[in-house]
C-alpha cells in the first residue's frame, strides 16, 4: 500500500482488547504509521498481534521514544495512568491520545489540558461515536433549530461485552471504573449531551446491582441538569444485549435514533423524525469506521489539516460530570459538577 510521505508516526501503549482493535484499525491507514508498541505484560494475541504486523513491543514506558522518532502516542492504558503518561508525553512535544475516560478526577484532566497547551501539543480523547452519521445528524438538527426549544433528550447504551469479566479486573472496581457502566458505556452518552446541549451545572445519579457480582454495580442512570436549563438523562447497562437509543422531544417535533452496532461490531443505525404537522421521516445510516475517523481528526488538526472536534471545556466538562455522576451514586444527593477555568 502507498503511504502518504506526511503521515504520522505513532505508537500505541496499552495491549488489551481495545489496543489491539486500535492495532487492527490503523495498519492499513494511509495517515498513520504505528513504529511500536508498548505494554508491560503482553499477552499472548498481543505479541502474535506484533509479530504479524512486524511490530516491537516495549515492556517499558520510556524506552519507546529512544528507537523511534515519535510524532503521537494513543494510550489504551488503564486511566490511572493516562495523567502522568500525557503530562510525560507532552514534555516530550509529542501529541497524546488518550481512550476515555481522561481521568476519573476533574482537576487530573485540568492538568493534562494544561500541559498539552503548554506544549503545544493536541490531547486527543477516545469518543469515537462523534463521528457515526447518526449522532452527526442529530447534531445538524440541534444546530438548525428544527425541533424549536428541546424540552428534554434521554440517551441509553448498554451491552453485555463486559459481562463475564473475571472479577479481579480493573474495570469491576469502582475504584478504576466507577458508576457501573459509566467508564465504558456511560461517558459517551454524556459527551453526547455536552457536545449537543452544553456544560452541566449538577447531577443527580444512581447505581444498582441487579446481575452481575461487579463491586462497581452494573446498571446506572443520572440526571443532567444543563446550564441552558433543559434536563437530560443518561442510562447504561452492563448485562444486556447490545441497546443504543437517542431521543430528544423539542416543541416542534422529536427524533430518535437506534444504534445496532458497537465500534468494533459493524451494523446500521435507524433514524426517525416525527414533526407536529403529522410529517414522519426516516433515515437509515450506514456503518462507518469511527475509531480510525477519530484519529483521523486528532492526525489532521496536529498537521493543521483540520480543526479537532473536542474542545477542552467538553473534555473536562465530561470528566467532572463523571465525577459528580460517582459522587452523587453514592451520596444519593444532586452534585454540582467543577466548573472549567
Amino acid at each position: 500500500m502507498k503511504r502518504n510521505i506526511l503521515e504520522t508516526k505513532v505508537s500505541i501503549a496499552g495491549l488489551g482488547w481495545w489496543g489491539k482493535l486500535m492495532i487492527n484499525r490503523l495498519s492499513s491507514s494511509s495517515k498513520v504509521k504505528i513504529v511500536n508498541l508498548i505494554d508491560p505484560y503482553p499477552d499472548e494475541n498481543a505479541v502474535k498481534l506484533s509479530d504479524d504486523k512486524n511490530l516491537k513491543i516495549f515492556t517499558e514506558f520510556d524506552d519507546a521514544f529512544q528507537e523511534e522518532t515519535i510524532d503521537a502516542i494513543i494510550l489504551c492504558t488503564p486511566n490511572s495512568f493516562h495523567m502522568d503518561q500525557t503530562i510525560k508525553v507532552a514534555n516530550l512535544g509529542v501529541h497524546v491520545f488518550c481512550e476515555k475516560p481522561l481521568s476519573l478526577i476533574s482537576s487530573e484532566v485540568k492538568k493534562m489540558i494544561d500541559m498539552c497547551n503548554e506544549n503545544k501539543v493536541i490531547l486527543g480523547v477516545g469518543h469515537e461515536r462523534r463521528f457515526e452519521k447518526g449522532w452527526q445528524k442529530l447534531k445538524e438538527i440541534i444546530n438548525n433549530n428544527s425541533l424549536g426549544n428541546i424540552m428534554y433528550a434521554e440517551g441509553h447504551f448498554s451491552h453485555n461485552k463486559l459481562a463475564n469479566l473475571p472479577l479481579d479486573n480493573w474495570r469491576t472496581d469502582p475504584q478504576y471504573a466507577p458508576a457501573a457502566g459509566m467508564t465504558g458505556m456511560g461517558v459517551h452518552l454524556t459527551d453526547l449531551m455536552i457536545w449537543l446541549f452544553g456544560p452541566v451545572e449538577s447531577v443527580f445519579a444512581s447505581t444498582a446491582q441487579r446481575a452481575l457480582d461487579y463491586k462497581t454495580g452494573d446498571v446506572v442512570s443520572a440526571s443532567l441538569n444543563h446550564k441552558s436549563g433543559l434536563s437530560t438523562q443518561i442510562t447504561a447497562i452492563l448485562k444486556t444485549p447490545h441497546y443504543q437509543r437517542i431521543t430528544i422531544w423539542g416543541e416542534n417535533g422529536w427524533v430518535e435514533l437506534v444504534d445496532s452496532s458497537h465500534p468494533d461490531t459493524p451494523g446500521p443505525s435507524f433514524m426517525k423524525i416525527v414533526m407536529n404537522d403529522g410529517s414522519v421521516k426516516e433515515e437509515n445510516f450506514d456503518w462507518t469506521d469511527t475509531v480510525s475517523a477519530n484519529i483521523n481528526n486528532f492526525v489532521d488538526a496536529i498537521n493543521k489539516e483540520d480543526e479537532y472536534i473536542f474542545k477542552d471545556i467538553e473534555k473536562f466538562q465530561n470528566i467532572a460530570v463523571l465525577e459528580a455522576i460517582y459522587q452523587s451514586s453514592l451520596s444519593k444527593k444532586s452534585i454540582d459538577v467543577e466548573t472549567f477555568n
